[in-house]
């Protein structure tokens, strides 16, 4: 008995690490709203101008004038997430979503980018052209309830929070506003601390009508 009880033990704690990285794959891989205008090249159209709506790892919506047919190859070129290809799903006449291919190194590294550019703008940040593109690079004013405001080097983000290298160690728990959006010390750093953000307010639910849905 002590032997099947001990089995069932080993197979829940895997399936719950399981679970968890589901979880995460999920959270990483969500669709994010960008606003990016880029390029795209398909057989039908050739090379032609449009504008990302949203993108995951996994997919993307465009908006287009000359959109490609349903089930073409396209490759698009945005600002700041560089090339990425795939086949077009579904087609409208505003604009289409397609099916990203790639490997899964490459879906991790656009995850990365897609994450950065994400809260690039939410956390007051600028792009630096001159320097390599990685997620994690810029300088953030972090302001504290009692006006106190702390200038630190951003070292990751993520839709749900961020670590911040600087000397100052705000108390865990802390209440904290970082460029537009606002949070809570979530735990010291040996070179800084990291933030936990608000939940954003519910979205409006995004207009379909560029994929022709």
């Amino acid at each position: 008995m002590a032997q099947i009880i001990d089995q069932n033990g080993r197979l829940d704690r895997r399936k719950i690490r399981i679970a968890a990285r589901g979880a995460e794959e999920r959270r990483r891989h969500r669709r994010m709203r960008l606003a990016i205008p880029g390029r795209a090249l398909c057989a039908s159209q050739g090379e032609f101008l449009c504008q990302l709506v949203d993108i995951s790892p996994g997919g993307v919506r465009v908006t287009t004038a000359t959109p490609p047919r349903r089930g073409e190859r396209v490759v698009m070129l945005f600002d700041g997430l560089g090339r990425v290809e795939g086949e077009v799903v579904r087609a409208g006449q505003t604009g289409f979503a397609a099916h990203l291919a790639t490997t899964q190194r490459k879906r991790d590294r656009l995850a990365d980018a897609i994450t950065w550019r994400f809260n690039m703008k939410r956390l007051g940040l600028k792009e630096d052209r001159t320097a390599p593109r990685k997620p994690g690079r810029g300088r953030a004013s972090i302001y504290l309830r009692d006006g106190v405001v702390i200038q630190a080097d951003v070292l990751d983000v993520s839709v749900t929070g961020a670590g911040f290298a600087c000397l100052e160690r705000p108390r865990i728990g802390e209440p904290v506003r970082v460029g537009g959006m606002t949070g809570q010390v979530a735990r010291w750093l040996e070179n800084g601390f990291a933030v936990r953000f608000d939940p954003p307010p519910d979205e409006p639910a995004a207009d379909e009508s560029a994929a022709g849905a």
